[in-house]
C-alpha cells in the first residue's frame, strides 16, 4: 500500500512537469507519424520511458530536451513499423493558430500541400535529419533537400534584408511556435493522466523496482570480478615450488698415471738361483762382501 502511495505521489508530480509540454509533444508525433492512433501511442510510450529514469534529469530544461528526444525516437519507430496507417494530419497553417496571421512563415507555408508542409514541421519544428524524414516519408534524400531549399529561397526573398542571413532559424521559430500552440485533435490531458497511471501501475511501479534490479545485478557483477582479482592476486603472491637438490654421485678417486708410476713397487724381486743377493745399502761391507 505504501509502495502504491509512493508511486502515485511521484506520477502527479512527474505528470505536472510533462502537462506543461504534453501538447508540443503530441503535435510533434502526430506530425512524424501522420496518424491521431499512432501519435497518441508514440507519446504514451515516451513517457512511460521517461518516468522510468525520471530521477535522473533535475533541470527543466534537461527535462524537456529528454521527453521530445523519447517521442521523436518512438514516433519514427511507429511509423517505420506500421507503415500502411491512415494519414490524417494536416497542420502548419496560418488559420490553424489564433493571432498567427502576421507570420510570415505560415503564410508561405499555407500556400504548400499537405506534404510539403508535413516536411517542413518534420525538418525545422521537429528537428529530424534529412535522411530520417526520408525514410518517415518515403522520399529520396535528394528530393527532401531540395525541397527544403525551395522554400528557403522563397522565404529570403520575402525576408527583409536584415534577417535573410537567418532564415532557417526564422522558419524553426514559427514551426516551434505552431507545434505549441496547436489544439486541434490534441487529447484531454486528464484523460492522458488517468490512462498513463494504470499503465504505470501494471508495470509493479516504475523507477524503484527496476532501480534495485539493476543495483543487484551490478552488485553480482562487482562481486564476481572482486573474487576473480583476488584470485589472480593470491596466484602471483604465491612463491614458487623449490625443487629438492640432488644428491651427489659417489666420487671415486682416481689417481693419475704418472703418480702411480713414482711410487715404489713393496714387494722385492724374486731371487735368482745360485745368484748371489745385492746390498741394499751403503757404509760398511757385510759378511758376502769381507768374503770377497
Amino acid at each position: 500500500m505504501a509502495v502504491g502511495a509512493m508511486t502515485t505521489d511521484r506520477l502527479r508530480v512527474y505528470f505536472a512537469r510533462v502537462k506543461g509540454v504534453y501538447r508540443e509533444l503530441f503535435n510533434m508525433a502526430h506530425a512524424i507519424c501522420g496518424n491521431y492512433e499512432l501519435a497518441e501511442y508514440a507519446v504514451q510510450r515516451a513517457l512511460l520511458t521517461c518516468f522510468l529514469r525520471s530521477g535522473r534529469l533535475k533541470s527543466r530544461v534537461g527535462f524537456q530536451e529528454n521527453l521530445r528526444a523519447a517521442v521523436r525516437r518512438e514516433s519514427v519507430e511507429q511509423v517505420l513499423l506500421i507503415g500502411d496507417a491512415e494519414l490524417n494530419w494536416d497542420g502548419f497553417r496560418e488559420d490553424a493558430i489564433d493571432g498567427a496571421q502576421g507570420d510570415l512563415v505560415l503564410s508561405m507555408a499555407s500556400g504548400e500541400s499537405s506534404d510539403a508542409r508535413r516536411l517542413l514541421v518534420l525538418r525545422y519544428g521537429c528537428a529530424l535529419r534529412i535522411g530520417q524524414i526520408a525514410r518517415v516519408l518515403r522520399m529520396p534524400p535528394k528530393q527532401v533537400r531540395a525541397a527544403l531549399d525551395r522554400f528557403e529561397r522563397r522565404a529570403r526573398k520575402r525576408f527583409p534584408a536584415r534577417e535573410r542571413g537567418r532564415v532557417d532559424a526564422r522558419i524553426a521559430g514559427s514551426a516551434r511556435v505552431w507545434l505549441a500552440q496547436h489544439t486541434g485533435g490534441v487529447p484531454d490531458t486528464g484523460t492522458v493522466y488517468r490512462s498513463f497511471e494504470a499503465e504505470v501501475m501494471e508495470t509493479g511501479g516504475g523507477g524503484p523496482r527496476l532501480s534495485r534490479i539493476f543495483a543487484a545485478v551490478l552488485t553480482g557483477i562487482l562481486a564476481i570480478l572482486c573474487a576473480g582479482i583476488f584470485w589472480v592476486t593470491m596466484v602471483l603472491l604465491q612463491p614458487p615450488e623449490m625443487e629438492e637438490p640432488k644428491e651427489p654421485a659417489a666420487q671415486i678417486d682416481v689417481q693419475p698415471e704418472a703418480v702411480q708410476e713414482a711410487q715404489p713397487t713393496a714387494q722385492p724381486e724374486a731371487a735368482q738361483p745360485g745368484a748371489r743377493p745385492k746390498a741394499t745399502g751403503g757404509g760398511s761391507g757385510t759378511y758376502f762382501d769381507l768374503l770377497n
